[in-house]
């Protein structure tokens, strides 16, 4: 029997190749509007952008919020008069047609499924998520997804740990193991809601001293031994 039947799953950079996902958007959005379609411009636009995460996270901005002033605050640096919202509009439909998955992630999911449920934790905008995940290899695998967004919490407040925990017949907070990449969101947040978590690293970043983090893998393939050693040790 395992140790963690059920296994939660971060999306983005975790299952789903986010970083790829939003470089093309980025490309197609460039396009249409014909903005700069260099490594200087989606810089400047990842430093809006992930500064906007980041408020989210510390619970200062709503994501409405987000959504619109990273692309205000973006056509400003580029001295353009675009509407923010509609640019804003564009992108997340660009973002939801893309679903590159991390290395192995299809492997994984696919292997653990037939001895786990998995499901999937996110911070991701609604519609892109559900975009996402119906053309996704993934699907077949992914018991349900919670979204912040339809939750009412983001990650990593414990209400949204806590309301993830109320919706799964069975879950405990012992018998479940969180896997994500964001120490701040993921990792934390599952600490606060008093998860087993694994952090997955795939650049070999060091953790924080005062993270209590359970385990650490830096290759999804690493994932299914590491369930079959832990629970060799169940009990």
């Amino acid at each position: 029997m395992s140790k963690y039947p059920y296994l939660l799953f971060d999306a983005d950079d975790t299952l789903l190749d986010f970083s790829r996902n939003g470089q093309r958007a980025f490309t197609l959005l460039c396009a249409k509007y014909h903005f700069p379609c260099n490594e200087a411009s989606h810089a400047l636009f990842e430093e809006f952008n992930q500064s906007m995460w980041r408020a989210l996270e510390r619970g200062t901005i709503t994501k409405e919020y987000l959504k619109v002033e990273r692309f205000r605050l973006f056509l400003d640096a580029l001295h353009r008069q675009e509407d923010p919202a509609a640019v804003n509009e564009d992108f997340m439909a660009f973002l939801g047609a893309s679903s590159f998955l991390m290395p192995h992630a299809e492997e994984v999911c696919r292997i653990l499924s037939q001895t786990h449920k998995l499901y999937i934790l996110t911070n991701s905008v609604e519609s892109v998520h559900t975009s996402r995940m119906e053309q996704s290899l993934l699907t077949p695998y992914i018991e349900a997804s919670f979204v912040s967004e339809v939750v009412g919490y983001e990650k990593p407040s414990r209400f949204f740990f806590d309301h993830v925990l109320a919706q799964i017949p069975g879950i405990t907070r012992e018998n479940c193991l969180l896997i994500g990449d964001s120490l701040t969101s993921d990792i934390q947040g599952g600490i606060n809601a008093g998860l087993p978590v694994c952090w997955y690293n795939p650049g070999g970043q060091r953790a924080p001293e005062t993270l209590q983090i359970d385990y650490t893998i830096r290759d999804l393939l690493e994932l299914p031994p590491l369930l079959e050693e832990a629970a060799s040790h169940c009990g």
